[in-house]
């Protein structure tokens, strides 16, 4: 994006806003992930203020930011609080960044409760870098919305000063978790919903889950519809669009994608074979 200044003060960018060119994104309940290109000198980068909380990752060039104890080698993952007001720019006014934007809705939620810096900060932790890349890989890779909200959550997780230890033994709400996920493994529920529906703070339930389970409530979701779709394939003669959407899935395309992956081959012919 380009921006011409008229001298009032910073600028102030909508959630998912920011200077460079997209080049590929994803937006789905409250969180935007993109690609971006920046391309122009540096001094085009005006002062400007975000009102999202997001994350930045840098994938090319030497990036310029406010945020203090900048890291001396190694990936740069920068998190940026809501209101932040800044001039981060590449230093020569060419480089690559992966954006990852939280709604004020969905960030309020997500972080009530908790305590994360109120300024930038470098993140250098292995752990938020591989979050951050699973969590980028969606502009490219097809996840399921619910995985995607859990990894956000994961890594908002990670930067809480008071987070607690997870439990050894798996918590009696995490079966509750289960079961509803069991139950409306269809519809398209959200990390807070599940949360709250059990009783536990949203990033405490994403961080448990994956655990305990070693997977996200999205991935648990998704192998309960290839379950019930592998079901229907061998128990009915549904048109497979018809065991598509039996099963969850948007459609039968996006079906046929997800349960080649899995299975390794397609429905049909996994039906033949079945029978």
């Amino acid at each position: 994006m380009s921006h011409a200044g008229n001298g009032a003060g910073p600028l102030h960018l909508a959630p998912g806003e920011f200077f460079g060119g997209a080049r590929l994104g994803r937006s789905v309940g409250g969180i935007e992930v993109s690609h971006r290109i920046a391309a122009g000198p540096p001094e085009q980068v005006l002062t400007h203020t975000h009102q999202d909380a997001h994350f930045i990752l840098v994938t090319g060039g030497d990036y310029v930011s406010a945020a203090d104890r900048r890291p001396g080698t190694g990936p740069v993952l920068i998190y940026n609080p809501p209101g932040t007001t800044h001039r981060d720019h590449f230093e020569r006014g060419r480089g690559s960044f992966f954006a990852i934007s939280l709604a004020p809705g969905y960030a309020a939620v997500a972080l009530a409760g908790t305590s994360v810096p109120s300024a930038p900060r470098y993140l250098t932790a292995p752990a938020q870098h591989a979050l951050a890349m699973r969590i980028a890989a969606t502009c490219a890779v097809e996840v399921a919305t619910l995985s995607l909200d859990a990894l956000c959550m994961e890594l908002l997780g990670s930067l809480d000063a008071r987070r607690r230890g997870l439990p050894v033994a798996p918590p009696r709400w995490l079966g509750s978790a289960v079961e509803l996920l069991q139950d409306r493994y269809r519809d398209e529920l959200t990390i807070a919903e599940i949360a709250a529906a059990v009783g536990v703070h949203p990033i405490h339930l994403a961080r448990t889950f994956r655990r305990h389970l070693r997977c996200t409530p999205g991935e648990f979701a998704r192998f309960r519809r290839l379950e019930q779709a592998a079901s229907l394939l061998v128990r009915t003669a549904h048109p497979l669009a018809e065991v598509a959407l039996s099963s969850g899935f948007a459609d039968q395309s996006h079906f046929s994608r997800v349960f080649g992956r899995y299975f390794g081959l397609p429905p049909g012919e996994y039906r033949a074979l079945t029978r």
